[in-house]
């Protein structure tokens, strides 16, 4: 079979694949990051039996993948709602918040170092919870309103035993305490969480969803945890737990663009080659020997 002649590509049709490759690259990214990259391989594996059967003229084929991209779409909305909803949450919180500073770091860091050192040294349990960029009310239920300022003082008597809300979790956005005695959602990753209490639980089953960071203490150890990103590890000590906290502060903090360009072109090449070929594929196939 011989193929018609490509046609010229114009300054349209480089802003259409340049389009293209960014949703493809973004849609790959969001598999990677929802840990179904496996899900993302199979579809680029029919994608590419669907235009080979386009190229070669294999009509059946092509409406038999035509109809099953139609149910796959629905199936990918359904069972990733929650995926979906959060990443348009982030987008929105991205374009709307633009440079956005926490308040008086230091203060926080020192505050919660020191809190969360005589809780693992007194073997008293506590869930902190500080918030990122994403929208914390939707996966959160319970507790109290506070919106105190962050100290020693306020965290010891909201995890005291006899408080209400000591086996709650406590957010703290911008140096203030907002609600205590809030319940997480639970991570459903049971290969992650066989032998952890509740507290650990709920704070990996928040780190799934966003991207706070949740500081936990075990009342059984006296043990310190983090969790950020979906996953959950144990930190050595005070000092240890400080350089988390500036990390996670470090990432909120707007950086200059030539920063932001260059730690994007450094990450995630594989998926960058991947989106740029199948756009450019696609634009062969769609527009060029349309």
């Amino acid at each position: 079979m011989i193929l018609p002649p490509i046609r010229k590509v114009g300054p349209t049709d480089l802003i259409d694949m340049v389009l293209v490759g960014v949703f493809v690259y973004a849609t790959l990214i969001w598999f990677k990051r929802a840990k179904t990259a496996f899900v993302a391989m199979g579809i680029l594996v029919l994608a590419a039996v669907y235009v080979f059967a386009r190229l070669l003229g294999l009509y059946l084929t092509t409406w038999i993948l035509q109809g099953f991209f139609a149910v796959v779409i629905i199936a990918i909305l359904v069972i990733f709602q929650e995926e979906i909803r959060a990443m348009f949450e982030r987008i929105a919180v991205w374009s709307l918040t633009g440079r956005h500073h926490e308040e008086a770091q230091p203060r926080i860091i020192e505050m919660v170092v020191r809190s969360v050192g005589d809780f693992s040294r007194d073997r008293i349990g506590a869930l902190i919870v500080l918030k990122g960029r994403d929208p914390l009310d939707r996966h959160v239920e319970g507790g109290w309103e506070l919106n105190g300022d962050l100290s020693e003082a306020l965290l010891e008597s909201i995890f005291d035993s006899h408080s209400l809300g000591h086996d709650g979790a406590v957010l703290v956005e911008d140096g203030k305490v907002t609600k205590f005695g809030v319940h997480l959602p639970l991570s459903k990753e049971f290969g992650k969480i066989a032998h952890m209490g509740t507290r650990h639980t709920a704070a990996l089953g928040l780190a799934e969803l966003t991207d706070a960071l949740c500081v936990v203490v075990s009342e059984e150890k006296g043990t310190i945890s983090i969790a950020r990103g979906g996953e959950i590890r144990r930190v050595a000590d005070q000092e240890a737990l400080e350089g988390v906290l500036e990390g996670f502060f470090r990432q909120k903090t707007p950086r200059p663009a030539h920063e932001n360009i260059r730690n994007f072109l450094k990450r995630n090449t594989r998926e960058k080659a991947v989106a740029g070929l199948v756009a450019v594929l696609l634009w062969i196939i769609f527009v060029g020997l349309g």
